[in-house]
């Protein structure tokens, strides 16, 4: 593996919306796991550590033309971010023909007003930029030769686009635009990226290795979208199917590739439309370093025109057979092109998609290229390995990545990469992309957690005078408020966020939108605050009048959301915006008072119990009651120390117990009463505690009273 440059950051990730894509600046996505868990590769939904993509990269090829320099006129060549076989002779990795600069760095930008990297030139939510090149033949700082490297001597720019809006919290855009800095002529210019993508559920695999966890997936393709992806096939030898998709789909080009005859030769006339893309887009698979089975070999080299299959730059500027496309997804129907049966899925394999020719790039010119990841749950009930037969799996994935594609056309209502008239809708003269409907901004929510109740705090400035630049109005409409069930994080945890139900609806009651509810319900009759926080608070849930509680330590998510008015005069529905969450486990207060009992729940403590998680090290007791600061040990009956912890009230989050670090992903702490700490029955040596009786004593560090307790656990 050869060395990188000492910038090369590969610690940079999406952390806004529900991907958790790691993008380097050198040309790669996904961390190939090197960071497990503690960073996503690509992550989704967020904090559920179910993965979908191992390492992808970007690939650029060309034919170079120089009449003044006769050992590079004519060469045909290919540089990558990463490939997963160079040489099958020689076993030659090639891993960083796209490298960066000396200095070089990840810049990042935040459209939302209040956030820290907040910059006016941002065009999303969470946009990172960087820039890496393939100039280099021996890497800077090291002096390392980059084996069997002809560069194409382009300089990439990639600009990342990530928002939070649940219509768009399923894509990352990469936006590459690519120019030639050196002085050749690069004609015949393809793009693709490559993909070793897999889907798993790394709860239930563990640490992402193995012959095993690579091999069950699967792949298809969708023309008319220009749209790849891949899914697990079935779950083994892990457990189910983790059910998502990961998909790469082409969203445009600046200039249009060229166009073809109808004898599919190229002229030197550039496309009219999006539409017209997909001809000029392709799609091929093959084997993790495959060595022998047609055209699911690996490609070995830059060039070859000889076979097709084994050459980067073939494989860039054409598509692989039709039937061997369509069966990636489908069992035992795999065709080679003399028509042998090869059996390809499910197994390891990788994809590229790319797209061309673009027009001659002559020195200083760039051409711009755009893709999407899109991730999608599967829809309906059907087995994942039923995906060639069942489209009807793939209807979110297609949902999303058409929210994808609008996201990119942004005022190109017709794709054909102009300014028409009717279409500047920011009214600036220029074209401009990425331009969503804006639903209203957040609300700030806090949450007060009491005994058997948690009650969600919300102001009204943020979300009440939001304006929307599509429709030109201050169109706010209501909030929602959603609710998990007690026990959603035992039975589905990785599937947590997506558990809440909607509670409460409240809205305007002067239009003929909605239910025209009104807010009387949740709004206090004059703001709320409280100490070290200058917020405002309006609302309330429950409503003042409802008893609703909830189980004493149980852990509940509450999301509030606010929602628009839509617009009916550009055909956009009420827009919504991305809940704002809080992770709440309701329990006793902080108390001192001496005729306060201090206990442990459950008790006795049954291992097996509906309550209960499997594993030694998910599991979890409860002491209540306790002094907002204090001391607690744990002995057994023979007065030996078992374990002890200092109790924290104003600080005490869970952390530290796998029960709670499970969720830490979400993104978002838990909110205790402030009486409770939670033990995950491990003792201070590391170790499982056994079925018996134990004592235990709870010192209050501002006094000094000690009480004493006991309980039993039954394994």
């Amino acid at each position: 593996m050869l060395r990188k440059i000492a910038d090369d950051d590969g610690t940079k990730f999406t952390s806004i919306g529900n991907i958790g894509l790691t993008i380097t600046n050198y040309g790669t996505i996904g961390s190939n796991f090197l960071s497990w868990p503690t960073q996503p590769s690509c992550e989704y939904p967020k904090g559920s550590r179910i993965e979908h993509l191992a390492i992808g990269g970007l690939w650029v090829g060309g034919v170079l033309r120089n009449n003044k320099d006769p050992f590079r006129d004519g060469i045909t060549a290919v540089s990558t971010a990463w490939s997963d076989l160079e040489n099958t002779q020689g076993g030659l990795i090639t891993d960083a023909e796209i490298t960066n600069d000396p200095g070089s760095q990840i810049l990042q930008r935040s459209s939302l007003p209040g956030d820290q990297y907040f910059n006016v030139g941002a065009v999303s939510h969470q946009d990172l930029v960087m820039d890496f090149t393939d100039r280099y033949t021996r890497v800077p700082d090291t002096g390392d030769s980059i084996r069997a490297h002809i560069p194409l001597n382009i300089n990439i720019h990639l600009e990342s686009y990530a928002w939070n809006f649940p219509f768009a919290d399923f894509f990352v855009i990469l936006n590459y635009t690519i120019t030639n800095a050196g002085n050749d002529t690069i004609d015949g210019m393809y793009v693709g990226l490559w993909n070793d993508a897999v889907v798993r559920n790394t709860n239930l695999s563990g640490r992402p290795s193995g012959f095993l966890f690579y091999n069950r997936k699967a792949k298809g393709y969708i023309d008319s979208l220009r749209l790849g992806y891949t899914f697990d096939w079935d779950g083994s030898p892990y457990g189910p199917s983790a059910n998502s998709y990961y998909g790469v789909k082409v969203l445009g080009a600046d200039p249009f590739p060229l166009k073809r005859d109808s004898l599919g030769n190229f002229i030197n006339v550039p496309l009219d439309s999006l539409g017209d893309l997909r001809q000029d887009t392709y799609y091929n698979a093959w084997i993790y370093r495959g060595n022998g089975q047609d055209v699911y070999f690996s490609p070995d080299g830059d060039n070859d025109p000889a076979n097709w299959y084994h050459g980067k730059y073939q494989r860039l500027s054409r598509s692989m057979p039709k039937p061997n496309i369509e069966a990636l997804n489908r069992p035992n129907t795999v065709y080679a092109s003399d028509g042998a049966t090869l059996g390809i899925a499910p197994s390891n394999t990788t994809d590229l998609l790319s797209a061309g020719p673009f027009p001659s790039l002559a020195p200083g010119d760039s051409v711009n290229v755009v893709f999407a990841v899109v991730c999608a749950k599967k829809a309906g009930t059907g087995f994942s390995s039923d995906d060639y037969k069942n489209p009807a799996l793939r209807k979110t994935l297609y949902t999303n990545s058409t929210w994808a594609q609008q996201a990119y056309d942004g005022e190109d209502l017709n794709g054909n990469n102009k300014l028409d008239p009717g279409e500047d809708i920011n009214g600036d003269g220029k074209l401009t992309r990425y331009t969503l409907p804006q639903p209203p901004r957040q609300p700030r929510v806090r949450a007060e957690v009491e005994n058997q109740q948690a009650i969600i705090y919300w102001d009204r400035t943020q979300a009440e005078e939001s304006f929307d630049p599509i429709s030109r109005k201050y169109d706010f409409e209501g909030y929602r408020v959603y609710r998990s069930a007690a026990g959603a994080d035992i039975q589905d945890p990785s599937n947590f966020v997506f558990s809440m139900q909607l509670v409460g609806d409240f809205d305007r009651a002067d239009d003929n939108i909605g239910y025209n509810t009104g807010f009387a319900a949740v709004k206090l009759d004059s703001p709320k605050t409280f100490p070290g926080d200058t917020v405002q608070y309006w609302y309330r849930f429950p409503p003042k009048n409802d008893n609703i509680t909830s189980l004493n330590g149980w852990q509940y998510l509450y999301g509030v959301s606010a929602y628009d008015q839509g617009d009916s005069a550009n055909g956009l529905a009420s827009l919504e915006c991305a809940k704002v969450i809080v992770r709440v486990i309701p329990g006793t207060p902080a108390t001192s008072d001496k005729n306060a009992e201090i206990g442990v729940y459950p008790n006795p403590y049954y291992a097996g119990a509906v309550w209960d998680k499997p594993g030694e090290r998910s599991r979890k007791i409860y002491f209540y009651n306790l002094p907002a600061h204090a001391e607690v040990k744990i002995y057994t009956m023979t007065g030996d120390l078992v374990a002890e912890f200092t109790h924290d009230a104003s600080t005490y989050d869970g952390s530290g117990i796998k029960w709670f670090d499970d969720f830490s992903g979400i993104g978002v702490p838990a909110h205790f009463a402030g009486g409770e700490h939670a033990w995950d029955l491990i003792s201070k040596y590391d170790q499982a505690i056994a079925t018996g009786l134990y004592l235990f004593t709870v010192k209050d560090l501002s006094n000094g009273d000690v009480k004493r307790g006991k309980f039993v656990i039954v394994k």
